[in-house]
């Protein structure tokens, strides 16, 4: 789109959902999930491609150097992102600050089945728009890597307000720096994106940043989807 604003095409048949993490977000493990549970949620997955218009798009922005250890500048606004996201960044030169979004179909579908009584796929659709939209989210951080890996530098991982004790109300500071209504994702007074299966957030990029797993052992949010993922991988 212009010199530091790049929007992606992101087909929705590569949006790949994996059983086993909505298994795993539903507290079940294999052997314990009901089988027609796992029909309805197979069925639900194989209509997430025609039930998905995916956006995605970031924002290259100057980090500013401090030695504050509980926030950082982009762009030469002051991030108040604790310590965690903060230390993270300390090697980074510029940041990547991006939005994605699988549209609201998903959600409208979600908000039908619940209104006429079919609660239990409703709120199925609704945990596999989650999935979708964190699986746009890792297409994107993907593409952002590759891209910046062909200009010689490497990216860190990436990091959202809401989580790692970043308070969810900077999300008005994240998209101050973004052109308005940039990828069809618009913010309410109280930070909350519309459409709600979006994703937003920074990621550090420069020649000494490292990408390191979440650290969740340092934060005290205990209902993570990041917490979650990590759990998969680890088991």
């Amino acid at each position: 789109m212009d010199n530091n604003i790049f929007e992606i095409k992101i087909n929705p048949e590569n949006v790949i959902i994996d059983l086993k993490d909505i298994r795993f977000i539903l507290g079940y493990s294999e052997a314990k999930m009901p089988a027609h549970f796992e029909e309805m949620i197979n069925e639900i997955i194989l209509q997430v491609p025609q039930k998905c218009n995916i956006r995605a798009g970031y924002i290259i922005l100057k980090t500013e150097k401090s030695d504050r250890k509980d926030g950082l500048s982009i762009g030469g606004v002051f991030f108040n992102t604790d310590k965690i996201v903060a230390a993270e960044f300390k090697e980074a030169d510029e940041a990547a600050l991006f939005v994605c979004s699988i549209g609201s179909a998903m959600e409208k579908w979600s908000k039908e089945l619940m209104f006429s009584g079919d609660a239990i796929r409703g709120y199925f659709v609704d945990i596999v728009a989650s999935a979708a939209a964190e699986t746009v989210a890792n297409i994107l951080h993907d593409q952002i890597k590759k891209q910046m890996l062909q200009n010689g530098s490497k990216v860190t991982n990436r990091y959202s307000p809401g989580y790692c004790n970043w308070a969810v109300s900077e999300q008005h500071l994240l998209f101050s720096l973004l052109p308005d209504n940039f990828c069809g994702v618009t913010l309410s007074e109280s930070a909350l994106m519309a459409p709600i299966k979006s994703v937003s957030g920074i990621i550090g990029i420069g020649s000494k940043v490292k990408f390191n797993d979440y650290l969740c052992d340092g934060c005290n949010q205990k209902n993570c989807t990041y917490r979650s993922k990590r759990s998969v991988k680890n088991n």
